[in-house]
Formats: structure tokens, C-alpha cells, sequence
């Protein structure tokens, strides 16, 4: 073999080395690489078990906030004799509409204010009222009757705001909705002649 052979087999194989790809580089991008999809699906199993979390404890709110419901209708319907009569009605309208609004818990949780003030109400403030009323001698509750009537008075109040935000709520939802099916279904071409009244 010549020189010039020699030559350029050394050439070539040095040229060879400088274009193959560095062991070390390989083992770093592979390190890497793996590091960054193991940090991508630690981020996506951790946000799907926070959700799941979330879930579970809305679900268990909701059960629980359903019992003590459902001990209150118990208390108003079996103790109807000693409320004013003018409270009966609202008492169980309060109770239907409490139930309404446990029974969309989901779409109330992205409002924590109507949240916790729904809680409030249904595991104090409305279980408060009844049982301090009705503890009152059968004699004196016809004295005290107004100012029941006007704490039950102030509680319905709040549930109906609530029920109002969560119904206007599911109105505008529906209505976005419409607008991104119609926007979906019109030809573009159509909509921008249309956009400009031609």
C-alpha cells in the first residue's frame, strides 16, 4: 500500500470519528431525555391525582352534606306543629333548593365563596335556627315567631342568590357552547363576507 493510501485511510478514518456521534454526548442526551419524560409524566400522574383527590372529596362532601339535609327535612316535617305556618313552606322550599344545589356540588366548587357559604348553612346556621326555636317552651314560641320568620327569612335569601348564580352560570355555559357549535359549523369564507354585510 502506498503512502498516499495510508494517507487517506488515516484521513478518512479520523473524518470517520469526528462525524460519529460522541459516547459520552449519547449517554448524556439519553440521561437527559430520560429525565425530562419522567419529570413530563410525574407533572401529568400528579395532576391526575389531584383530581382525583378533588373528586373524592367533593363526592364525600356531597354525601355528607345530603345526610344533614335530609335530617333537617326529617326535623321541619316531623316538628311542622311547632313552626308559625307562615315558615313551613319556605322551610321546605329552603330544603328542595339546598338539595338542588348539592346536587351540582361540582359546578358550585369553582365558586368558594357560595361554597363555603352554602356549608354554613346547611351544617350550622339553618340546623342553629331550627333547634334554638323550636328548644323555645311551645307557650313563647308565638312571641318569638317573627324573629324566626326573619332568620329563616335571611337564609332562604342566601340559598336563592346561590341557586341564581349557579343557574345563570349553567345559562351562560350553554350559550358559550352554542356559540362554539355555531362557530364550528358556519364556512369561514361565508362568515367573513357575512362579518363585513356582504
Amino acid at each position: 500500500m502506498g503512502v498516499a493510501a495510508v494517507a487517506f485511510l488515516l484521513g478518512f478514518g479520523l473524518m470517520l470519528l469526528v462525524m460519529l456521534p460522541n459516547l459520552w454526548a449519547l449517554l448524556a442526551g439519553v440521561v437527559v431525555g430520560g429525565a425530562a419524560a419522567a419529570g413530563t409524566y410525574g407533572t401529568l400522574a400528579g395532576r391526575e391525582q389531584s383530581r382525583r383527590r378533588l373528586s373524592a372529596q367533593l363526592d364525600a362532601d356531597q354525601e355528607r352534606l345530603r345526610a344533614e339535609l335530609a335530617g333537617i327535612d326529617q326535623t321541619v316535617r316531623s316538628r311542622s306543629a311547632q313552626l308559625p305556618p307562615s315558615t313551613k313552606g319556605q322551610l321546605r322550599m329552603m330544603v328542595v333548593g339546598l338539595e338542588d344545589i348539592v346536587d351540582r356540588w361540582d359546578a358550585l366548587s369553582r365558586y368558594p365563596e357560595h361554597l363555603d357559604a352554602v356549608n354554613r348553612t346547611i351544617h350550622r346556621h339553618l340546623p342553629r335556627t331550627l333547634e334554638l326555636f323550636l328548644a323555645l317552651p311551645d307557650s313563647e314560641k308565638p312571641r318569638h315567631a317573627v324573629e324566626f320568620k326573619t332568620q329563616v327569612g335571611l337564609l332562604a335569601e342566601g340559598v336563592a342568590k346561590t341557586r341564581d348564580t349557579l343557574v345563570s352560570k349553567n345559562l351562560q355555559a350553554l350559550q358559550t357552547n352554542r356559540w362554539l357549535i355555531e362557530e364550528s359549523m358556519t364556512d369561514p369564507d361565508e362568515k367573513l363576507f357575512r362579518d363585513h354585510g356582504l
